[in-house]
């Protein structure tokens, strides 16, 4: 009884220092991490996100080859990559998307790596969510003469997606009308009008709205404020100008109908796909002879709706 014990001790021993889950008899492995995850949450496009990964460790062969390969589903494998090193250049980094060669040695050479750089770019078509995969590390080596393939760990691997979306508004004017001696104050923001007598009367300037977003579906909707009159020419009258009620102004979304809009929001644009859009918008303002002369100043509010 007491051997039956103590070959069970032995047996427990050995698996117990095969890290991760992976147990060979052949030659015995020793490997350790820090950090013990790779972990990335994403919240802007735009930026890349990094970690590195420490590895210390021996392995027990005649010779041998340490390796790591990404095992992830729902992401592209071109999306990570990964450089040797302390402080790597932009240069040195490859796609994760092979076995990659960390360390080789002989039989009692110790593993270490002091850096191996991770690096995640995301994508406006990757879709918002939770992914979690492997980093699974594995020795190439030479036993009885016959080289063999052992995996040895798996290092886990989570990126979490938020939705993110990213709308900008631009001027790009037109200036259909506008001569020298004109005074209206036009700004890059700023959408403008000019009536020299009652009628329909498109914008001065087309707005590009430019909408990236990993949505599937998103909408966009507009509302508008009364158009008041301007304070600094107030200051020549001794009347008060009535505003332009918002159901005057109507807009157009690429090659759309022109649209009513009014001072609550109105949908105007729905998509159901991911990716970077530029969609062009013109106004038009009705009058008539209840408006009076004057200047006049309002604002339009843009609203981004979107789903997965």
């Amino acid at each position: 009884m007491k051997r039956l014990i103590t070959l069970l001790e032995i047996i427990s021993l050995i698996v117990l220092i095969i890290p991760g889950g992976f147990s060979q008899n052949k030659a015995l492995t020793f490997i350790s991490f820090t950090p013990s995850k790779v972990e990335f949450i994403v919240d802007k496009i735009s930026d890349i996100y990094a970690q590195h990964i420490d590895v210390t460790g021996s392995i027990d062969a005649d010779i041998w080859e340490l390796f790591c390969e990404l095992d992830i589903v729902g992401i592209p494998r071109e999306r990570f990559l990964f450089a040797l090193g302390i402080n790597p250049f932009d240069t040195f980094f490859t796609p994760f998307n092979s076995k990659v060669r960390l360390a080789g040695g002989k039989r009692n050479n110790s593993v270490f790596i002091p850096r191996l750089n991770i690096i995640y770019k995301p994508s406006w078509s990757d879709e918002p969510g939770f992914y979690q995969g492997s980093i699974l590390f594995s020795y190439r080596h030479i036993s009885n003469g016959k080289e063999e393939f052992t995996k040895i760990y798996s290092l886990p691997i989570t990126i979490t997606i938020k939705p993110i979306f990213s709308v900008t508004i631009l001027s790009d004017s037109r200036r259909k009308i506008k001569k020298p001696q004109d005074t209206i104050n036009i700004t890059p923001n700023t959408l403008s009008f000019l009536v020299p007598r009652p009628g329909e009367w498109e914008s001065m300037e087309t707005l590009m709205l430019e909408i990236k977003t990993n949505n599937k579906n998103w909408s966009v909707q507009c509302k508008a404020t009364e158009l008041v009159e301007y304070e600094e020419s107030k200051k020549y009258k001794n009347k008060t100008i009535p505003p332009i009620p918002p159901s005057r102004l109507y807009i157009k979304v690429g090659n759309n109908d022109y649209l009513q809009l009014s001072n609550s929001y109105i949908t105007i644009l729905t998509g159901n796909k991911k990716g970077e859009f530029t969609i062009p918008l013109d106004f038009k303002l009705k009058t008539d002879e209840s408006v009076l002369a004057g200047e006049y100043m309002g604002s339009l509010t843009f609203l981004f709706q979107g789903g997965l």
